[in-house]
């Protein structure tokens, strides 16, 4: 009896220290639970309000220079001559000296113009004597009849003088051919390629040379129709920053026209742009750069990270009640990693005062409209 008594008692014990574990442990769990219920996950965001922006449309372009030529022979020969200055790469200054071509034909054409000139000017002056001694006959003669032309020697002597000037011109054509024998620079550039070689007989049309002008370059960008439209109004005459392809800035330019009508092939809007002549530029011919061209100013704008902006066009912001929201918005402009977009309408739900929007930095996919979150300032603040 007194055994089925003591394992009464410590069979008693035993549930009571198991209920007494059980109760401790549910009390452990429910205090973690009311630990988890209270964290916040943390979303890092820019603290921004609405203003008055100013865009930038960036597009990208290849530089070009002003003069872009072919050097053709105007006369026909053998090339006796290649200097330094013709061959691809060569730096040259106008009126340099590339080719030469053979020109004892075209100097005996020189010599017989010249000749055929003075026969004329000869032939000329024999006819004004001739038609000032026939006047002068007439008048002696008494007779009273006015004379023909024909009796003073004056269809003659325009003749003569005719003939006088088609010798000049014989004569500036034979200098002309001459001075074609020697291909010369048309202006200060470089030469990017060379057609013929010592000993080649050419033909009158037949390519040298190429030649680009490396000083006067200029800049062609296409717009589309919405960025023509967000173009600012005053665009004429504005000085833009050239920038190459990792951002740096490498250059200005002047933008001079453009807009009067649409590329046939591509149907975009073109702007034509000077690049400033600074010797100190890094730029060259064939390179290509962005532009920044001047956008419209925007009142009620938001300029935002890119970062900021999902796939799908949305963006996140937490309310003043740290909840998350989510919001469509038409992006106006891109410049230098961040976005301008117009400001989008709150909820009525949402307070309107004061005009302050947190916008999450990098939206995470699993973002939930309405969960309750913790900004902290992408500042650090």
């Amino acid at each position: 009896m007194k055994n089925r008594k003591r394992w009464l008692l410590a069979s008693i014990g035993i549930l009571m220290l198991v209920i007494g574990i059980i109760v401790l442990n549910k009390e452990t769990v429910e205090i973690k639970k009311e630990k988890s219920s209270s964290y916040l996950p943390p979303v890092s965001v820019d603290v921004l309000q609405p203003g008055d922006n100013r865009g930038i449309i960036q597009t990208y372009a290849e530089i070009k220079p002003r003069w872009d030529t072919a050097l053709s022979a105007q006369v026909s020969g053998e090339i006796i001559k290649i200097t330094n200055d013709g061959f691809a790469g060569q730096a040259v200054r106008k009126g340099d000296l590339l080719i030469r071509i053979e020109d004892s034909l075209y100097k005996a054409n020189l010599r017989e113009a010249e000749q055929m000139l003075s026969e004329a000017e000869l032939n000329f002056l024999q006819e004004q004597k001739k038609s000032r001694r026939a006047q002068r006959d007439w008048r002696r003669s008494g007779i009273q009849k006015a004379p023909s032309d024909l009796a003073l020697n004056i269809p003659q002597l325009a003749v003569a003088e005719k003939t006088v000037i088609a010798a000049r011109s014989r004569l500036h054509a034979a200098r002309k051919s001459l001075a074609h024998t020697e291909i010369r620079a048309p202006f200060s550039g470089v030469i990017t390629r060379r057609h013929v070689s010592i000993g080649q007989t050419v033909s009158e049309g037949e390519e040298l040379v190429h030649i680009i002008d490396s000083n006067k370059l200029e800049i062609s960008v296409a717009l589309t129709m919405q960025e023509w439209a967000m173009l600012a109004k005053d665009w004429k005459n504005q000085t833009v920053t050239i920038r190459n392809t990792s951002g740096l800035e490498i250059a200005r330019a002047k933008i001079k026209r453009g807009g009067g009508s649409l590329d046939p092939e591509t149907r975009l809007y073109k702007l034509f742009l000077e690049v400033d002549d600074n010797p100190a530029r890094h730029i060259l011919p064939g390179e290509f750069i962005r532009v920044d061209l001047p956008g419209r100013r925007i009142s009620n704008s938001l300029l935002i990270p890119e970062s900021a902006l999902t796939r799908d066009g949305f963006i996140w912001a937490v309310d003043d009640d740290h909840r998350l929201r989510k919001y469509f918005i038409n992006v106006l402009f891109h410049s230098d990693g961040r976005i301008m977009i117009e400001t989008p309408a709150k909820k009525a739900t949402e307070k309107s005062e004061p005009f302050t929007w947190q916008i999450a930095t990098t939206p995470l996919s699993s973002f939930i409209a309405g969960t309750i979150v913790k900004p902290v300032s992408a500042g650090g603040k």
